[in-house]
């Protein structure tokens, strides 16, 4: 699994990019948070989402 770094959109000379990583399916199901909001936040070398 790896994290991508993809172009968005580029507004003049401003360009904004967006992060993109693929996570398997039945992590996704079991963490029953599909659809929901999630809020990001780093710690100790690790991406935690978490519900909002």
């Amino acid at each position: 699994m790896k994290i991508r770094e993809v172009l968005d959109k580029k507004v003049g000379d401003t360009e904004y990019t967006r992060y993109i990583t693929t996570l398997p399916k039945d992590v996704v199901k079991d963490s029953k948070l599909l659809g929901k909001e999630l809020k990001a936040r780093a710690e100790k070398g690790k991406i935690i989402l978490e519900e909002v």
